[in-house]
């Protein structure tokens, strides 16, 4: 008996161990799990974040936070983790943890996916071989939606030197093109449907005024500017050009170049040579100096044409200084002046064209042109919707008429008292504008 009494005993000792070591190891397991906890803020005032995604090591776990901006892992053991944390207003952040042996609680900032740029530049390209169109609001006009055109002849692989139309105008829709000689002396040009003898259906301007014998009465140019000297030819049509005249061709406005602003003095010399007898010299000078700002050319062309009684002399002279007060106001004078004489060939009928059509039977017709324009300029900007624009120009000029002039063409000079026609032109004009 006492020896199985000995025996139960030990057996209940050996099952009490073995319990006794099961409840210790689950008492260990269970005290080694451990808790990360934390909170979401946003950078610059640690405002509370919520409905954040956290990933844990890669998305094994995930939680959102709260609308306190808090989240909570359990149930974790010992060791370094990694938070992850995405969503689609703020900037997704990656953050290494560790536990060691103890619950921890972190703070994390995030950044919000909002940006705000300091400046925004769009840029279109300005022109395309010079050819662009005028702004919907440009210098005291309402452009949009009407047809116009804008030429920069700096752009242009064209023969400035002749004024030739051809090439200037070539795309521009619905112009036709009269070359009365080979050295650009008169602009002849007309809108589709009329008659494109001497511009006489266009409205021409220079800088913005007249530039005409007389704008309405009579409406031609004998001075056409050089284009060597123009900045922008705008061309307006339809009822935007109402405004101008009551030309059914439309606006005509010849720019000139601008005064550089980065230099007090800078020279532009150019000399043309061509065939029957052509030469045209070109010198311009441009500057500004301190609130002082100038531009003047001066050009002198000559040729004797291709047919025979064709020679001709042009002299061009123009000068523009402007004065800016402020930012707001300038105050502008510009003056041209051209003088030219030309042999006119007489004209041909369809049997002298075809037996030679470089013949002339006029030796006596002269035509000389004298043109002086001056321009006073004022303008002033209130502001981004308010300006004053203020235009006083005037003109003086002639034009000499001398020749055997019967209406047959094919009648042969008699040298017989000839022909003089003059006509002289004085016009002085306001053209303000608010």
């Amino acid at each position: 008996m006492g020896y199985k009494h000995v025996a139960s005993t030990l057996r209940k000792a050996f099952i009490y161990s073995i319990l006794t070591l099961a409840f210790c190891l689950t008492i260990t397991f269970t005290f080694a799990q451990y808790q990360l906890s934390g909170i979401l803020q946003l950078r610059p005032d640690s405002s509370a974040i919520k409905g954040v995604i956290i990933y844990l090591d890669n998305g094994k776990r995930q939680t959102v936070t709260d609308s306190l901006g808090k989240f909570v892992f359990t149930n974790l053991q010992s060791g370094q983790y990694v938070l992850h944390t995405s969503s689609p207003d703020f900037k997704t952040t990656k953050q290494a943890v560790t536990l060691a042996n103890q619950d921890l609680s972190i703070t994390i900032q995030l950044a919000s996916r909002q940006e705000t740029l300091a400046e925004v530049t769009v840029t279109d390209k300005q022109s395309d071989f010079g050819f662009t169109r005028m702004r919907g609001v440009e210098s005291m006009g309402i452009y949009e939606g009407k047809k116009s055109e804008v030429i920069i002849p700096d752009q242009l692989v064209a023969n400035l030197s002749t004024n030739n139309a051809r090439q200037i105008y070539a795309r521009v829709a619905g112009l036709n093109i009269w070359e009365n000689e080979g050295a650009g002396l008169q602009l002849s040009i007309g809108g589709r449907g009329l008659d494109p003898n001497r511009s006489s259906n266009f409205n021409v301007r220079q800088n913005g005024y007249d530039i005409s014998a007389d704008a309405l009465g009579y409406p031609e140019s004998y001075y056409t500017p050089p284009t060597e000297a123009v900045g922008r030819i705008q061309i307006v049509r339809g009822a935007a050009s109402l405004q101008y005249g009551t030309q059914f061709g439309g606006l005509l406005n010849f720019v000139m170049k601008k005064p550089v602003t980065d230099r007090k003095l800078e020279l532009t010399a150019r000399q043309t040579v061509g065939s029957f007898g052509f030469y045209n010299a070109f010198t311009s000078a441009s500057g500004t100096v301190g609130k002082l700002s100038y531009y003047t050319f001066f050009q002198y062309k000559k040729g004797d044409g291709w047919r025979p009684n064709s020679h001709f002399t042009n002299y061009t002279a123009f000068a523009d200084i402007d004065y800016r007060f402020s930012e707001k106001t300038t105050l502008g004078v510009d003056i041209t002046q051209m003088s030219y004489l030309a042999q006119q060939p007489g004209g041909l009928t369809d049997n002298m064209f075809q037996e030679n059509p470089r013949q002339s039977n006029r030796e006596r017709n002269w035509f000389k042109v004298n043109w002086t324009m001056p321009a006073l300029h004022f303008d002033h900007k209130f502001n981004g919707n308010n300006e004053f624009n203020l235009r006083l120009f005037g003109l003086y000029a002639y034009r000499y008429s001398l020749g055997f002039r019967p209406n047959r063409v094919a009648s042969v000079d008699d040298n017989s008292e000839r022909d003089l026609i003059r006509g002289i032109s004085r016009i002085m004009g306001p053209k303000p504008a608010i």
